[in-house]
């Protein structure tokens, strides 16, 4: 029918590559592990997520090494 619009598909947000709560836990770590000086908390914030995104993609890296040997014996074991 002219006029009627479509109906828009509600558009999740992408899912947190890591969870807030362990970023906040960590920055508040380093926070204090460095004194507690205040003003730094964006930095203490990134420096959180970057280093649980690398433990992250290291992580998965071992799983999908671990993945890929156990292919490899598959065909071994033939």
């Amino acid at each position: 029918m002219p006029g009627k619009k479509p109906k828009a598909e509600a558009v999740k947000p992408p899912k947190p590559a890591v969870a807030p709560e362990q970023v906040a836990r960590l920055a508040y770590e380093l926070y204090l592990h460095r004194g507690g000086g205040h003003g730094r908390d964006l930095e203490d914030w990134f420096m959180a997520e970057g280093i649980l995104l690398k433990e992250r993609r290291k992580k998965n890296g071992l799983r999908q090494a671990a993945k890929g040997r156990r292919m490899e014996d598959k065909f071994r074991s033939r």
